[in-house]
């Protein structure tokens, strides 16, 4: 009795704007009466109401037809009872029932409902065995009817959040492996495997909100485990998931709060979990704080488009022994067999005589590469929702299991090749691939590669001499300033004069026509070298350009520093220097510095080598590495400055980040750059990079953290500086990094390299990895990225070369823009 597989995905809305967006939340009392059944029939039935049971959803306006998201507090709905559901709640809404998605949150003091396996049942004496159709009928009237109410106020909604947080002890895989044998017998309360291992988890409960402005709206959380603590004993409840959402809903009562159980079907709490009645709060509390932690961590964004996307999925049915229709119906009419595998036995019939009809696997999708919300049916296991977010590594993908639940358990397929054979499981082994299709379809494509849509690498000078070599060069673009209206491109950079860390002052490039033809370079006579009464040298090295367009100037920040007679720095204070440049006269002001609330503190306060940026409101957010001692451990933090057309000052700083191991100098060269509504912190230290991210630029609510790739393991970037590209719908990072067969170049520092990175895990996603700058004998490092243009930033180095011959690699003396265009959506 093998269904044909069509995998056939129905596109059932296009993308939509955004000013079209609104949101009506809901929600129904769904608590069973006294008596009624409860887990159909598997458990004692209800003899008293802990805490009710809720329908809670919202319809969601500006994907086309409406779309439906609703969870239930009961154990399935499978079948026609799935059916009538999403029949009456379309209605209410306004749209078809394949727009409704409909899962139930899946705990066990709560009920099955299965219509046609109640008839089944009714036909052999066992009326109510399962669930009492005409409580099932008033539960959905009643939903459908806080629907049709709630779509009288719909919110606006103009943003999309999303959070995640890790949950602690609660979680664990009821897989065993044992004494050279795999099984699944890990409960929900059990004590018998505590010592074994959590198994196959995802410990991230992830958390989608809605917002109109900046005034949150909604937010549904996702946690994949069996929502049981303790059950069983005819007590209703929603048990711990229930009790985590209600404390979460009372801390702030404007924010309706849903909750969904992810693909659960093998995961429970039974490492945690003993089923006493402590535990339930206990596990409460573990998932509220999860749920706050999400929230805390949530980001948030313009919600520029939405999509409706269905996919079918066509199972078989299982059809040997026990599960032959025969078999079947010689079980129900045993009056003689227990209650609950009666039941079962009308469960496996009803899902039988299902025929051809597909079960939905519905997505929403919230914006390209920003957020997706799909459901999967019955008891799924985790990992199929493992397998949702590596089919979308570009986005924030949430999978909430327990949809249609008549499948029953619905295993891997590494786990059906281990042997899996429970009785609560009515489809066959080739489930597996017809689910993994399904749900891929469902999820949609991936956003472009890395969305770059081209690289090209540009000589913007060479020279070779045995005296110096072009250093630091780094570029801001002047908006409109180049003939037709195009940006004109300034190139600074500096003479490196043998001696380690000796620069010359600074020269100037210039391009009106892309990089296709330079002026310069020029020295400019304002920013050169001021000789000291003592005998020093007063410079400014480690130069960054950037366009202030407030006030319609250029500014360039760099450290100020004091040469000695022999080239090299001294130990002395060295404050962020400043200049500016009028592009209307072409004349620059002087080196100035930017002064510190305190100067003992700051003695050494640099913006060196570091990308800044420019806010929304005119003011700078300036990252420098500072400490009291120049022969001390450095700190970096992030300065909010002020700037009038002459002169920066300090307004204020956030977090002051330092390392408690491998300290060594300490940190050095921040860059900080802005994506979507978030600002991210890359900084050195001579043992790695590090990143942060922050809602606002001076707070880092995590700190620091290693950069790492995507599969856990270093980044390999030491010693040496990173910086950030972003467009619209990606971060990037530019770096160097150990490892590529490029171990003669001191500290690795060719080639340099770009990667998208993750802005939720600040991970480098491994695959995005590509070389703008290829490795010719020398180093590279010390560089620049800019934005040039809404679709194109450049990334500007030079080889570190002094010689009048070519290396035998290839380094010439070469200054490169390494140009990059973005993908256009």
């Amino acid at each position: 009795m093998a269904r044909p597989f069509l995998g056939l995905l129905l596109l059932l809305s296009r993308p939509s704007k955004a000013a079209e967006f609104r949101v009506a939340t809901f929600e129904a009392d769904i608590t069973v009466p006294v008596g009624h059944a409860c887990m159909g029939g598997g458990i004692a039935d209800a003899k008293v109401v802990l805490d009710p049971l809720y329908a809670k959803g919202f319809v969601f306006l500006g994907a086309g037809d409406p779309v439906v998201v609703v969870a239930l507090d009961w154990c399935q709905a499978n079948n026609r009872s799935y059916d009538r559901w999403r029949e009456a709640l379309a209605e209410a809404a306004g749209t078809v029932p394949a727009r409704v998605m409909l899962a139930t949150v899946h705990q066990h003091d709560a009920p099955i409902a299965d219509l046609r396996a109640q008839e089944l049942l009714d036909e052999v004496g066992l009326k109510g065995s399962i669930c009492d159709p005409a409580f099932h009928e008033q539960a959905v009237r009643k939903t459908a009817a806080a629907l049709r109410a709630a779509l009288a106020s719909p919110r606006r909604v103009t943003h999309v959040g999303v959070g995640q947080a890790v949950v602690e002890r609660v979680a664990s895989n009821r897989r065993i492996a044992a004494d050279a044998f795999v099984h699944w017998d890990r409960t929900s309360s059990d004590t018998r495997f505590d010592a074994a291992a959590e198994g196959e988890a995802d410990h991230f409960l992830k958390t989608i909100s809605l917002w109109d402005g900046d005034q949150p709206v909604l937010a549904w959380s996702c946690y994949a485990v069996h929502p049981m603590s303790y059950y069983s004993r005819g007590e209703v409840s929603a048990d711990f998931v229930g009790m985590a959402r209600a404390r979460r809903q009372v801390d702030d009562r404007t924010v309706f709060q849903v909750y969904f159980t992810g693909c659960a079907g093998d995961t429970t709490a039974g490492k945690y979990n003993d089923g006493r009645p402590g535990d339930r709060a206990a596990l409460a509390e573990r998932m509220y704080r999860a749920t706050d932690a999400a929230w805390k961590a949530t980001r948030r964004q313009p919600l520029t488009g939405s999509e409706f996307r269905s996919a079918e999925l066509r199972l078989s049915v299982r059809d040997t022994g026990d599960f032959a229709e025969a078999a079947q119906r010689k079980t129900m009419a045993d009056p003689a067999a227990p209650r609950w595998k009666r039941n079962c036995a009308a469960l496996g019939l009803a899902w039988r005589e299902r025929g051809d009809k597909p079960i939905d696997v519905p997505c929403l999708d919230l914006g390209p590469g920003v957020a997706q919300f799909a459901v999967m049916p019955a008891e799924t296991f985790v990992g199929y929702q493992l397998l949702a977010q590596s089919r979308r590594p570009d986005s924030f993908v949430v999978v909430a299991g327990f949809g249609d639940g008549a499948p029953g358990y619905l295993p891997t397929a590494e786990c059906w090749a281990e042997g899996y054979a429970d009785s609560y499981c009515w489809t066959t082994a080739d489930a597996a691939p017809r689910m993994a299709a399904a749900l891929t379809a469902a999820l949609g494509p991936q956003r472009p590669k890395g969305l770059v849509r081209e690289t090209r690498l540009d000589v913007v000078k060479r020279e070779l001499s045995p005296d110096f070599c072009w250093f630091h060069p780094r570029c801001a673009a002047i908006p409109g300033a180049a003939p037709g209206g195009k940006p004109a491109v300034v190139l600074t950079l500096q003479k490196h004069l043998k001696v380690s860390d000796h620069y010359s002052g600074l020269y100037v490039m210039r391009t009106d026509d892309s990089g296709a033809t330079w002026s310069g370079p020029t020295q400019v006579p304002e920013l050169d070298w001021v000789k000291e009464p003592d005998g020093s040298t007063r410079a400014v090295c480690d130069v960054t350009p950037g366009w202030h367009a407030p006030t319609k100037r250029l500014l360039a920040l760099g450290a100020q520093v004091w040469y000695d007679a022999k080239g090299r720095q001294l130990d002395d204070a060295s404050p962020t220097a400043y200049a500016v440049l009028d592009p209307a006269s072409g004349k620059w002001s002087p080196w100035r510095t930017l002064r510190m609330p305190d100067e003992k503190k700051f003695k050494i306060a640099r913006n060196g080598c570091g990308q800044w940026l420019v806010d929304p409101d005119g003011t700078l957010l300036v990252p420098v590495y500072f400490g009291p001692d120049p022969n001390g451990p450095t700190m970096a933090t992030v300065v909010r400055c002020r700037f009038d057309g002459e002169t920066l000052t300090y307004v204020e700083h956030g977090d002051e980040l330092k390392l408690t191991s491998d300290v060594g100098r300490g940190l050095a060269e921040p860059s900080i750059v802005r994506f979507q509504d978030r600002y991210f912190l890359t900084v050195r230290s001579d043992a790695r990079g590090y990143a942060a991210s922050s809602p606002d630029g001076l707070h880092f609510e995590a700190g620091l953290r290693p950069w790492l790739f995507d599969d856990g393991t270093e980044l390999g970037s030491y010693n040496t500086q990173q910086h950030w590209l972003a467009s619209d719908a990606g971060l990037f990072l530019a770096y160097t990094r150990r490892g590529l067969g490029n171990d003669h170049v001191m500290r690795h520092r060719a080639p340099l390299l770009m990667a998208r990175v993750d802005p939720k895990t600040l991970r480098v996603l491994r695959e995005t990895e590509r070389v703008l700058i290829p490795e010719r004998g020398a180093p590279l490092g010390n560089f620049g990225a800019a934005q040039i243009s809404a679709d194109e930033w450049w990334v500007t180095d030079s080889e570190y070369i002094m010689s009048t011959r070519r290396d035998p690699r290839g380094a010439d003396g070469s200054v490169f823009a390494a140009r990059v265009w973005w993908t256009k959506d």
